[in-house]
C-alpha cells in the first residue's frame, strides 16, 4: 500500500508541476501576447503567424517523432539513456539545421515579393535548433517523473522573454523585434535545462550510428504521423495567408490561439501519466485498461465542458484577450473550440497504439485526416473564407477521433474508449468523496 501511495503521490506531484508551468505560461502569454496582438493589429499579427505556421510545421518534422518512442525506452532501459539521449540530440540538431534552409526556400518560392516575411521567418526559425536541445534533455526528466525542473526552465525562459517583449512594446519597436522573441525564449530555455541536466543527470551523452537506425525504425511511423498531424493545425493558416491575406489570418489565429488554451490540462495529465501507464501495461494489463479508461473519460468530460463554455462566452473571451478589433474571430472560435476537443480526445489513442505496437495505424489515420483536411480547406476557404477553414478543421478532427472504428486491428481501442463511459459512476463517487472530505 505504501508503494502504491508513493507512486500515486509522485504522479500527482509530477502532474502538478506540469500544470503549474502551463498555467503560468498561459497567464503570462495571454497578458503579453494580447498586448502584442493589440499593438501589432490583425495585419502584422497575421504576418508573424504566417511565418510561424511554416516554423511550426518544420519544428514537428525536426522532432522526428522521438518523444513517443524515447520516453518509454528510457523507462524500460535506463542503462542506455546516455546513448539514446546523445543519439536523439544529434539527430534532431541535424534535422533542425536542414529545416531552416528548407523553410527559407519555400517562403521565397511562395512569396517572392515579401522580403520582410523572409527576415521574420528566419528570425523565428532559429528557435527550432534551441527547442531541439531543450526537448531532448527534457526526455530524461519526463521518464523519471521529475518535471519540476522542466517547469522551472519554462518559467524562467517565459519570464525573461516576457520582460523583453514588454520592453519592445514600450519602445514601440518594429515587427521584426517581436518575431525574434520565440528564438530568444527557446535559447534561454535550452541553456537553463542544460544546466539542470548537467547537475542532476551527470551523464556523458554518446552518439551511436547503430542506434540511429534502431530509433528511426521504431519511430518513423511517428515522423509521418507528426508531419501529417501538422496539417490539422498549420496548413489551414498557410492556406488562409496565401489564398486570402494576413488580416484574415490574424482573425483566424486569434480564434485558434484561444481555442487551444485549455489543452494544457489534458496534455499535462497525459504526459505525466505516460510512464505509469507503461509500467502498469507491462505488469497488469487489466489494471492498465481501468486506469487508461479513467484517463480517456477525464479528457472527454473536460473537453465537452470547455467546448460549451467557450461556445457561450466566445465574444467575452475575444474582447478580454484581443479587443474589439478582433471581433471578426468570434464565429471561427465557436467552431475551432470543438475541433480542439475532438483532437484532444483523438490524441488519447497514441499511448495504446505505441504499447500495442500498432504505430503504423497512427501514420495511416493522420495521413487520411491530412488529405481530407487539405481537400476541405481548398473547398471551404473558397466558399466561406477563414470561417470555412474552421469548418474544414473541425470536420477533419472529428474524422480523426472516429478513425479507429474503421480498422479491424484498432477496434479494440474503440471498445476501450467507449467502455470508458462505464467509469462515470466511479468517477462521480470519487469526486463526491473528495468534496465531502474538503467539507
Amino acid at each position: 500500500m505504501k508503494v502504491k501511495n508513493k507512486i500515486l503521490w509522485k504522479f500527482v506531484n509530477n502532474t502538478g508541476w506540469i500544470l503549474f508551468k502551463e498555467i503560468y505560461a498561459m497567464l503570462v502569454s495571454l497578458i503579453v501576447g494580447s498586448l502584442s496582438a493589440r499593438y501589432l493589429g490583425p495585419s502584422n499579427y497575421g504576418l508573424i503567424n504566417y511565418g510561424s505556421s511554416f516554423i511550426s510545421f518544420f519544428w514537428i518534422v525536426s522532432q522526428l517523432g522521438l518523444s513517443n518512442f524515447i520516453v518509454p525506452e528510457l523507462v524500460r532501459r535506463p542503462e542506455k539513456e546516455s546513448v539514446y539521449l546523445g543519439t536523439s540530440l544529434m539527430m534532431r540538431l541535424t534535422a533542425s539545421v536542414l529545416s531552416i534552409f528548407i523553410i527559407q526556400g519555400i517562403i521565397v518560392l511562395l512569396e517572392p515579393a515579401k522580403p520582410l516575411l523572409y527576415f521574420i521567418t528566419f528570425l523565428q526559425s532559429l528557435s527550432i535548433i534551441f527547442r531541439s536541445i531543450d526537448t531532448v534533455l527534457c526526455f530524461w526528466f519526463q521518464a523519471r517523473m521529475e518535471m519540476k525542473y522542466v517547469t522551472l526552465t519554462g518559467m524562467i525562459a517565459l519570464t525573461l522573454t516576457s520582460v523583453w517583449r514588454i520592453v519592445i512594446l514600450a519602445q514601440e519597436a518594429s515587427v521584426e523585434w517581436f518575431a525574434a522573441s520565440s528564438s530568444i525564449s527557446a535559447g534561454i530555455s535550452a541553456f537553463v535545462i542544460g544546466i539542470f541536466f548537467y547537475k542532476k543527470a551527470r551523464l556523458k551523452l554518446k552518439f551511436c550510428m547503430k542506434e540511429v537506425f534502431y530509433i528511426l525504425n521504431n519511430s518513423y511511423h511517428f515522423i509521418i504521423n507528426s508531419v501529417t498531424m501538422t496539417f490539422y493545425t498549420q496548413l489551414d493558416k498557410i492556406m488562409i495567408g496565401k489564398m486570402l491575406d494576413e488580416t484574415y489570418l490574424g482573425y483566424y489565429t486569434a480564434a485558434s490561439s484561444i481555442s487551444v488554451m485549455w489543452e494544457i490540462v489534458p496534455n499535462a495529465i497525459m504526459n505525466s501519466a505516460k510512464p505509469l501507464l507503461v509500467q502498469k501495461y507491462d505488469s497488469d494489463k487489466k489494471e492498465f485498461i481501468k486506469r487508461y479508461q479513467m484517463l480517456l473519460l477525464g479528457v472527454t468530460l473536460l473537453g465537452v465542458f470547455v467546448g460549451f463554455c467557450f461556445t457561450v462566452l466566445a465574444k467575452l473571451a475575444v474582447w478580454i484577450l484581443y479587443g474589439k478589433d478582433y471581433y471578426a474571430s468570434i464565429p471561427a472560435l465557436r467552431i475551432l473550440i470543438w475541433s480542439t476537443v475532438c483532437s484532444m480526445i483523438a490524441s488519447g489513442k497514441t499511448v495504446w497504439m505505441v504499447l500495442e505496437k500498432q504505430s503504423k495505424y497512427i501514420e495511416c489515420f493522420t495521413l487520411i485526416g491530412a488529405v481530407v483536411n487539405i481537400g476541405l480547406n481548398f473547398i471551404f476557404i473558397h466558399i466561406g473564407g477563414y470561417i470555412g477553414a474552421a469548418w474544414a478543421t473541425l470536420a477533419a478532427s472529428f474524422l480523426g477521433m472516429l478513425m479507429p472504428l474503421f480498422f479491424k486491428d484498432t477496434k479494440e481501442y474503440a471498445f476501450i474508449y467507449f467502455g470508458s463511459f462505464k467509469q462515470i459512476p466511479m468517477l462521480t463517487k470519487y469526486v463526491r468523496n473528495r468534496i465531502s472530505n474538503i467539507k
